[in-house]
């Protein structure tokens, strides 16, 4: 028989919550907005938005074995379901947590919230639902499945698990409640729980795995675009026509991909690292004050120098999670600040897991922020031309560069490789015929690139978008091309 324990407030169900724990009564919680069933996500969909999930699941497990230094979360049934479950793919797990306060948390700061209304805490005891598992596994061995059980797994660079302190029930039926029902603390909704905040469970900044899986989500998009456009075009019964795709390599003399993708330096730039999330509490803000809206070649070193400076003063290495807080003259609005600080903590966590030196940062920063300050691109939009970057998967982000800087980076035995037939020097429009960088572009001149243009151009072309595809290395693309 399960237990349910109704309370007058919040204050009394925090109380009681945290006595348990400390008793060990109970050493997992959830938090629910109403007093309803535990049911896994999975489990309420209808039939289509099922197949639509499962079609899901299946995009990212591809997504993850295009990538070598993602294969590792496949590894594990765990690590990939949990990932999926933490972007709001649904699944068959169920999350609870380690800490009252994030459940509190979760029951409390909902739409679903409604005053007067029960918020419930779940309460297990995770021991005891072990023990009663293996005395009905039997059921589960008759039916040929999976038997629930607790995933206390650690993935990898997941920092929304980690600062959730969270794990998962996995259960193969539904109706779980049906054969194990829970006891749950329940009371009256009147305020949102505000001892920690959103930023405590959701964190603002982003690991190497969730950088790359803003790639994925946006695939995402865009596919949902497609699908809606094709159910469109059926009900209009109008027909769908595809271009076909040249052979690109018809204008090489020789294929070949230049020699510097297979050296030691494009080895060091494919490593993957494990980082554990760390609370917003151990941030370090970095403050920069900008007394001029000129943008000039002085400036920009003004700019580099500040911000070295600041790097030094606060003992900035390139393991410490930053914030940035711009004040500029004449003064930007609150939007555009916010816009900048963002951008600027982005470029900093999407770098500083990398070969790039702290001085390669600061620079790509100082360029970044040059961008912002003036628009150089309205200012020599006749040099411009827009380029797309996309992986192996298909996210694609555009930036814009100048003509004459991409052609510095074409590797220097290009005119060997390509039809004789084809003007000399060979102009930035090959790029509208050949997008494959590995056989354009020595790999060493394009990490000069991403440092120089590249990263910092993509995030200003790209600055008001929330979760924008950004490469940080010319490791993760398959094209390079004109847009």
């Amino acid at each position: 028989m399960s237990q349910t324990y109704e309370v007058k407030n919040i204050a009394e169900a925090l109380k009681l919550a945290k006595q348990f724990q400390r008793i060990e009564k109970y050493n997992l919680f959830r938090g629910q907005a109403q007093n309803w069933e535990v049911i896994p996500t999975a489990g309420r969909l209808s039939k289509k938005q099922f197949e639509k999930s499962i079609e899901q699941i299946e995009r990212i497990f591809t997504f993850f074995n295009i990538d070598k230094t993602l294969k590792k979360y496949c590894t594990n049934v765990d690590y990939y379901f949990a990932i999926a479950q933490h972007y709001g793919i649904p699944t068959n797990y169920i999350d609870f947590t380690q800490s009252i306060d994030v459940a509190f948390y979760f029951a409390t700061n909902s739409q679903s919230n409604k005053i007067g209304e029960y918020c419930s805490i779940i309460c297990l005891n995770e021991y005891d639902f072990e023990d009663f598992i293996q005395i009905i596994k039997v059921l589960y061995d008759r039916e040929n499945v999976v038997p629930s059980y607790i995933s206390r797994v650690e993935v990898d660079n997941l920092w929304r698990l980690q600062a959730q302190k969270g794990c998962f029930l996995f259960t193969p039926y539904h109706q779980i409640e049906q054969y194990y029902p829970f006891d749950r603390i329940i009371f009256p909704y009147t305020e949102s729980y505000n001892k920690i905040k959103k930023a405590d469970i959701y964190p603002e900044r982003k690991s190497e795995l969730e950088i790359i899986l803003d790639g994925f989500f946006d695939t995402e998009k865009r596919i949902e675009g497609l699908n809606r456009i094709n159910n469109l075009a059926k009900q209009l019964k109008s027909p769908i026509i595809s271009i076909p795709n040249n052979n690109q390599y018809e204008i090489l003399e020789k294929k070949e991909v230049h020699k510097s993708w297979y050296s030691y330096t494009y080895q060091k730039w494919k490593h993957s690292f494990k980082e554990e999330w760390k609370s917003s509490k151990n941030e370090k803000q970095i403050q920069i004050h900008i007394l001029q809206k000129f943008v000039n070649d002085e400036f920009i070193e003004t700019i580099k120098a500040n911000l070295t400076r600041e790097f030094k003063n606060k003992r900035i290495d390139k393991k410490t999670p930053l914030i940035f807080d711009f004040s500029v003259k004449p003064i930007l609005s609150k939007k555009n600040s916010r816009i900048i600080s963002v951008n600027c903590r982005n470029i900093w966590d999407g770098t500083r897991n990398l070969p790039y030196s702290i001085e390669d940062i600061l620079s790509i920063l100082t360029t970044y922020l040059s961008l912002e300050l003036q628009d150089i691109f309205t200012q020599d939009s006749e040099e411009l031309i827009l380029l797309e970057m996309a992986n192996k998967y298909g996210s694609r982000v555009r930036f814009k560069t100048k003509k004459n800087n991409i052609i510095s980076y074409f590797r220097n035995d290009l005119n060997d490789i390509i039809l004789k037939k084809l003007p000399r020097p060979i102009p930035a429009e090959l790029l509208l015929h050949l997008n494959k960088p590995r056989y354009v572009f020595d790999f060493k001149k394009l990490i000069e690139f991403f440092k120089t243009e590249a990263i910092a151009n993509q995030v200003f072309y790209n600055r008001e978008n929330k979760f924008p595809v950004i490469f940080y290395t010319p490791v993760q693309i398959d094209i390079l091309g004109y847009a």
